[in-house]
């Protein structure tokens, strides 16, 4: 019951082992019911636990395919069609893509492969970036078209298209590959969802780049010729508005051998055109992502992926404040013999580790274990009795010469509430564990309690007590409550300054603690029917290993983590030896995910870098091609950080593909400028002029395949998942600095160096 009586919860376990669907009809039966009997009154039901967030991310899921897979094809269409303005343009990269993804959505099915949240970008994701190969085939085939004379006859139409294919065939090709080696990076993560999301996003890629490289160049060679080239009159009326609006704002006409890149020209030169300029944007780069980097927070909550309004985490909220919380850490406390938990030295050890935990982390809604159920019996076993009843037993004792035992009415064990017990009738006097020998000098301290009880109290006395009541309890800092623990400990009301691990041999009939050891074994007897009892102990006569369960109001694994880390630390400073803690659970889970995330992240990067590497200095037969073809994507990764750092955005386990779809995807810009420039470069000497042909030759498709890709990604705003929504947004952004980082970086250090790689071979020598 929540602590202002107006919410009550009821906890229902489900099978474990049972599948998912057997869950979720469960869920819906528990639904049924509840809703059947609340129906016409004021009452409201809330479901929180595993089942439901299972049965949210499903129907968000399903909510998201429906309403993305369209949208993402309209962005695409739009896009494609305002960079070509022609109908070959606009539809074959699209046809292309298409035909790619639902090829990689079908090799899942037929694979038996589920739906993740992760595994459900896989169609947005295609078609975003499956659309690039055709957006370049088409760029060259029309700059190839451009140079065929007219009119244009069968035979050198077909030879533009080839003409198109061997000037784009390298680049592509390389383009592809190191895109599909940066989603294949992703394999070598620990996360099992992330390894389907990489093998089919790098099999539709696969698809694609086929389907660009011979696909697209058979429709093309079987256009008719009056359709070639074609394209609306009303659009290249409003380009050419466009341009000279540009033209008219920046001051600059147009240049032959820019074409239509003269503001990307403008913006390279600006940026990076001298040697202190490149150095000093390098530089920026640098220290603003170096800032953002140390804010980026690693956390893997799950509850993070929905948005902050979604019915489920408001419902959840709605549990955290009024009860213990919905999220849980257990810890489980292990001896290396059988029976060592009874031990009263790790007992206390326990029960010292909760209370440490109960007031260091405000996050903790409660705490429950095995030395609950002890402490719990314990004082139900030292309720007082009326002075007459401790006087009886005494004659009876001094006629019988025996000792005043310390328990108390066990008629009143009824009372322990919250645990199920078993009839106090069931203890077996004949059990193995027989009491021990209670001291001749022992004293029940309950005499003088109960003395203490039935004694008038002055007000003097009463004034007295609480004064020193007051004081325990914490002075000016005490609560009502406190005090009145407080006095009910003095005054061992209901037992309870008896609350407790027995540790104290003074306080018991017994003479050392291993005795008391025979008396906890001697409350697990009694409590051996309990249910409750066996989920906190793996034998509940001779318990080897108990459980602590945490019940945690936050979610957040930064806050989990330095939670583990002061319990483990406390542990392994007070536990006795021959003890052992592990620490388990759906906190404890999300945690561990978090160094998983990082590590993965690590070697995803490192694996996809130099495979980037690898293919553009074999490419290019040099190691410096190779660096300066990792440089753009080192600084676009960086970015990517350092705008999650300033935008508060989570490193988890979904954004943490964002680095590989950097490196896949933002490759092909570098790939395709140093191809196009080494061309160029290979007829010039005139360096300013090289970079302008590049800027002609590549500059519309680097950036018609930057808008695709980040258009196409950020359709991801409208999905349900809060995630999805910033894998949207950072895509979008990685997209467009990594192209401009192609088209500034690359030819700022081009430009200024000229490196041997880029040379004639005949200057070489």
């Amino acid at each position: 019951v929540s602590d202002d009586g107006h919410s009550a919860q009821m906890q229902i376990m489900v099978n474990p082992s049972s599948s998912e669907k057997q869950r979720q009809t469960v869920l819906n039966e528990i639904r049924d019911v509840t809703l059947n009997e609340t129906k016409g009154t004021n009452l409201s039901v809330t479901f929180y636990g595993d089942p439901v967030l299972t049965e949210s991310a499903r129907s968000f899921m399903i909510s998201d395919l429906i309403r993305l897979i369209p949208l993402v094809t309209l962005v695409v269409l739009i896009t494609l069609f305002f960079s070509f303005r022609t109908l070959d343009g606009t539809l074959l990269p699209l046809i292309s893509v298409l035909m790619g993804t639902i090829q990689a959505c079908g090799l899942m099915a037929l694979c038996h492969i589920t739906f993740t949240i992760v595994s459900s970008v896989i169609p947005v994701a295609l078609i975003a970036c499956g659309s690039a190969y055709g957006i370049h085939m088409l760029t060259h085939y029309y700059i190839a078209l451009e140079n065929v004379p007219k009119p244009i006859t069968r035979e050198s139409h077909r030879e533009a298209v080839f003409q198109g294919i061997k000037e784009v065939f390298v680049p592509v090709l390389l383009a592809g590959l190191t895109t599909i080696a940066g989603f294949l990076s992703l394999v070598t993560s620990p996360i099992g969802p992330l390894h389907s999301f990489a093998i089919f996003t790098a099999c539709g890629i696969t698809f694609s780049l086929v389907l660009a490289l011979t696909f697209i160049p058979a429709l093309l060679i079987v256009k008719p010729l009056n359709k070639v080239g074609y394209k609306s009159k009303h659009m290249e009326k409003i380009t050419n508005k466009v341009k000279a609006k540009i033209a008219a704002h920046t001051g600059t006409g147009s240049d032959p051998e820019l074409g239509g890149q003269v503001a990307s020209y403008n913006i390279y030169r600006a940026l990076c055109g001298t040697k202190p300029r490149l150095y000093a944007f390098c530089l920026l780069i640098v220290l603003f992502s170096g800032i953002g980097l140390k804010r980026l927070v690693v956390d893997t909550a799950l509850l993070n992926y929905f948005p902050a309004n979604s019915k489920l985490r408001t419902d959840i909220s709605y549990v955290d404040k009024r009860f213990a919380g919905t999220n849980s850490m257990y810890l489980v406390v292990k001896s290396d013999k059988k029976g060592g938990m009874t031990n009263p030295e790790i007992l206390k050890s326990v029960d010292n580790l909760q209370n440490y935990i109960s007031e260091k982390y405000d996050g903790v809604g409660k705490v429950v274990s095995f030395t609950t159920f002890i402490k719990r019996m314990n004082q139900v076993m030292h309720i007082p009795e009326s002075a007459e009843s401790y006087a009886a037993k005494a004659a009876a004792a001094d006629s019988s010469g025996a000792t005043i035992d310390s328990f108390g009415p066990v008629d009143t064990f009824d009372t322990v509430d919250s645990f199920d017990t078993a009839p106090v009738d069931s203890f077996d006097s004949g059990s193995s564990s027989a009491a021990a020998p209670v001291p001749s000098d022992y004293v029940d301290p309950n005499i003088a309690y109960a003395d203490k009880l039935a004694r008038p109290m002055t007000v003097q006395d009463g004034l007295n007590m609480l004064s020193d009541a007051y004081a325990e309890a914490g002075g000016t800092h005490a609560t009502i409550d406190g005090i009145v623990a407080v006095l009910e400990q003095k005054l061992n009301y209901n037992g309870s300054a008896y609350y407790e691990i027995p540790y104290d041999t003074a306080k018991y009939p017994a003479a050392t603690r291993e005795e008391l050891s025979d008396l906890v074994s001697q409350y697990l007897q009694l409590l051996a029917g309990s249910e409750s009892l066996k989920r906190f102990a793996d034998n509940p006569l001779s318990p080897s290993a108990i459980k602590v369960q945490v019940q945690l109001r936050s979610h957040s694994t930064e806050e989990t983590g330095k939670m583990i880390k002061g319990i483990t630390g406390y542990a392994k400073r007070n536990f006795p030896a021959g003890y052992s803690l592990e620490i388990t659970g759906p906190a404890e889970m999300e945690y561990t995910m978090t160094d998983m995330v990082i590590s993965s992240q690590i070697a995803s990067l490192v694996f996809s870098l130099a495979c980037v590497f690898v293919i553009i200095a074999f490419s290019f037969k040099s190691i410096g091609a190779g660096l300066l073809g990792s440089l753009p994507l080192a600084f676009a990764i960086i970015l990517n950080y350092m705008t999650m750092g300033f935008g508060g955005i989570n490193l988890d386990l979904v954004t943490s593909i964002i680095a590989s779809v950097a490196v896949g995807v933002g490759i092909d810009y570098t790939i395709h400028f140093l191809e196009s420039y080494r061309a160029e470069r290979a007829v010039c000497d005139d360096l300013d002029v090289v970079a302008k042909r590049t800027f002609r030759k590549s500059g519309n498709g680097i950036i018609t395949n930057a808008l695709a890709v980040g258009l196409g990604f950020l359709v991801l705003y409208f999905s349900k998942f809060a995630v999805l929504r910033y894998i949207g947004i950072l895509v979008a952004i990685v997209m467009f600095t990594s192209s401009a980082l192609a088209m500034t970086v690359i030819p700022g250090i081009l430009t200024n160096y000229d490196p041997k790689f880029m040379r004639p071979k005949t200057e070489k020598k």
